[in-house]
């Protein structure tokens, strides 16, 4: 008996050093499936009031649209801009008025294919409550009851709708639904000092201190997690009372999560975790136009397929088995990984 009990002991030790080895691989990675998706990226920035603002609102746009094709591998084709002064640059695709940006959702519904991300970020002022929370754009301004419109034709689809702008909390519970990420710079709309939250989530997709897992790619889960992080620092260096409360909502239930925990598989964060700029493109890896590497990718979306899905049937399986199977998952998955950062020449 005594025997057994340190046997035993010894496999609860593996298993809780596969978890850490592995455990942010496995809660942050997409599905089996996903290096068929492909992600469709908005962005609209809106007026700024003020010179200092209009031209931070821009290059944080700017930035963000740039990381998106050059690291992340979107095509051009997937990426629509939308900005105060429209086409000032070329890589802006427009002024950001509600009827372009109205027409830019229409054209992912009409070219977005089951399984797709569309991942719309808004950077701006904002105002308004509940349904007439808006973003004051040139012309006519957009609101949460407008977007709860628009993003209702994407049924097959996940969204991520990421509302960075000043009084965004009001836009959660009206856009609120399943297989949907709705992320907010602030809990209310009576938050309405100008955000500090958009520039430290525009720095976590375009700079690597976001990435915890080291696979290259950042998803939504992860950049939330950085900026409510780096948010809370500026407030506590500036010794200033945090007039801004960022949240996250995707299980449907309207009410947003401050601070999700990315080591449970249910909740706030479960398909946040889920999306990422590039989908499972595979232009956004290192080395990614090779084979060999593609092949490693497909297995190791496999084997994150397969944690998922015992994750699923943990309530079916005693405790035993359940482990047995989740340690040989873990371990697979961290020597695919091992396998994938040795051929990418990452350590």
């Amino acid at each position: 008996m005594r025997a057994w009990s340190v046997v035993r002991g010894a496999r609860s030790v593996v298993r809780g050093a596969c978890s850490v080895v592995v455990a942010l691989l496995t809660l942050s990675a997409p599905r089996s499936a996903l290096h068929a998706q492909r992600t469709h990226l908005l962005i609209v920035s809106g007026l700024g009031g003020e010179p200092q603002y209009s031209e931070q609102f821009r290059n944080w746009g700017l930035a963000l649209a740039d990381v998106a094709r050059k690291r992340y591998g979107l095509p051009d084709s997937e990426i629509v801009y939308l900005a105060e002064e429209g086409v000032k640059d070329p890589r802006i695709s427009g002024v950001s008025t509600k009827v372009n940006v109205e027409a830019a959702l229409t054209r992912f519904a009409k070219s977005a294919g089951p399984g797709d991300e569309v991942v719309i970020v808004l950077m701006g002022h904002g105002s308004g409550s509940q349904e007439d929370s808006k973003i004051s754009l040139p012309g006519p301004d957009i609101s949460a009851r407008d977007f709860a419109r628009d993003l209702a034709v994407f049924k097959t689809q996940q969204v991520g709708f990421v509302d960075l702008t000043s009084a965004s909390g009001d836009m959660l519970p009206v856009l609120s639904a399943p297989n949907r990420v709705v992320i907010t710079a602030t809990k209310s709309s009576f938050e309405r000092n100008e955000s500090v939250f958009v520039k430290y989530f525009v720095a976590a997709l375009t700079g690597d201190g976001a990435d915890v897992d080291k696979d290259g790619r950042v998803s939504l889960l992860e950049a939330y997690r950085y900026a409510v992080t780096e948010t809370k620092r500026y407030y506590d260096d500036q010794g200033r009372l945090q007039t801004e409360h960022a949240q996250l909502d995707d299980d449907g239930d309207k009410k947003g999560t401050a601070e999700p925990d990315m080591r449970v598989a249910s909740g706030d964060g479960a398909v946040a975790r889920r999306i990422f700029l590039g989908g499972g493109a595979y232009a956004s890896m290192a080395g990614a136009n090779d084979p060999r590497l593609a092949a490693l990718y497909k297995e190791r979306f496999a084997l994150e397929g397969k944690i998922d899905e015992l994750k699923k049937r943990k309530a079916s399986l005693s405790v035993d088995a359940y482990d047995d199977q989740l340690e040989s998952l873990l371990v697979d998955l961290a020597l695919k990984s091992k396998e994938i950062r040795a051929m990418e020449g990452r350590s």
